[in-house]
């Protein structure tokens, strides 16, 4: 397929749009595009700055035509919408990012599968069908375990197992189909990388690191960040082989979990927009949100420059009238809000950036922040898992 090139008054499509895309609709505009969006329950907070905005099933193929009959060109910010939808939508469309790509990232077992070709790290892993297969599996695997649907979008993402009394609970979290049971890493740290894709020349981003939650939630994200020379090359050898074998335009991050030993570890690999990816909006030269929108539009990926050290909080529910009680006092924080009209309990409803001016250092914006008491830190690295933030499948996929 010829390359797409989109110029002034041409039309940019984005499906599933949640809130690590709103940088993408102004992006859009200040190229002269107009800006359709789909997404399958309304979110006024978030489309209000589309010119257009479709709310429906992503299996409605009435609308899914509609849709891919108006734009130049698609692209998707989550990668929780099932492949079968970019398949339909190209015969109408060009879908920036590939479907093959996705096909590969949204099945548990092939991403593993091709991980295993990239010759990386992965955890230990089984195929498991039914609660029998479970008992007989975890002596293989070990305590703790977690437990996946092969494919993204099917009920709970994960379920612990830490001994053999959590086995029986597994009864009521598999549904029919077929599960990963994979050994849980230990790991002193969890890093992401995050690379721009156009026309397979690769834009890497600075190294993020990654902080959860005792629950597994993320809590905050920090970069630029520096490891060892001989990891960082192997976090990067092993990024770029991901790029070239999936065929992948656009942004993608690699997570990566690091032992003790200081032992390399593939997390996963997540192409679009994270909720982690937003520490780049002063941590680097330019938004993914940004660059997303320039490789859709057929223009070169941009350098992405380290600018100044962030530290990137999440905003939940619970903690949104503690985190506005520091707008008055902090003259070096940034804040973000996308308030749905019935937020959920420990819904992210926005996002803070502590950025350092002049000689501030990471250690400075670290002691700011545990000064404020808003959030906690992690002591220990939980013994759980849950799908990156803002990957949650659609209600109905």
């Amino acid at each position: 397929m010829a390359k797409t090139v989109l110029y002034p008054g041409n039309t940019l499509g984005i499906i599933g749009l949640d809130h690590n895309g709103r940088a993408m609709i102004a992006a859009a505009h200040e190229l002269g595009l107009k800006v359709h969006a789909y997404v399958n329950q309304p979110h006024p907070e978030l489309t209000a700055q589309a010119d257009y905005t479709i709310v429906g099933n992503y299996r409605d193929k009435d609308k899914l035509t509609e849709f891919g009959e108006a734009c130049d060109a698609v692209v998707y910010v989550t990668a929780a919408i099932d492949a079968i939808v970019f398949k339909y939508l190209s015969q109408y469309t060009r879908v920036i990012q590939g479907v093959e790509p996705l096909e590969i990232l949204q099945d548990r077992l092939m991403q593993r599968a091709f991980l295993d070709q990239v010759n990386v790290n992965i955890a230990p892993y089984v195929t498991v069908i039914s609660l029998d297969d479970v008992y007989q599996a975890i002596d293989s695997i070990g305590y703790p375990a977690v437990l996946k649907p092969i494919q993204r979008g099917v009920g709970d993402e994960s379920m612990i197992i830490r001994r053999q009394s959590d086995i029986a609970r597994a009864a009521n979290f598999m549904q029919a189909g077929t599960y990963l049971l994979e050994s849980w890493i230990d790991h002193a740290a969890e890093y992401a990388l995050t690379v721009a894709v156009a026309d397979g020349k690769l834009q890497a981003y600075p190294l993020a690191k990654l902080d959860y939650t005792a629950d597994r939630d993320l809590l905050g994200v920090t970069a630029p960040v520096t490891v060892a020379s001989d990891l960082q090359e192997e976090m990067m050898r092993i990024t770029e082989a991901t790029v070239k074998q999936l065929g992948y335009q656009g942004i993608l991050t690699v997570e990566f979990y690091v032992t003790e030993s200081g032992n390399l570890y593939v997390k996963g690999i997540e192409p679009g927009l994270l909720d982690a990816g937003n520490v780049f909006e002063t941590a680097a030269s330019l938004g993914l949100g940004a660059q997303m929108v320039r490789i859709a539009a057929g223009m070169p990926a941009q350098p992405a420059v380290a600018t100044r050290p962030t530290i990137l909080m999440l905003t939940r529910t619970e903690q949104l009238k503690a985190v506005m009680r520091q707008q008055v006092l902090k003259d070096n924080w940034r804040f973000a809000y996308f308030l749905p009209e019935k937020p959920q309990e420990n819904q992210v409803v926005g996002f803070t950036w502590l950025a350092a001016f002049g000689d501030q250092s990471m250690k400075d914006l670290a002691d700011q922040l545990d000064a404020t008491s808003v959030w906690e830190l992690p002591e220990t690295a939980a013994v759980a898992e849950k799908e990156p933030e803002g990957t949650g499948a659609p209600a109905e996929e």
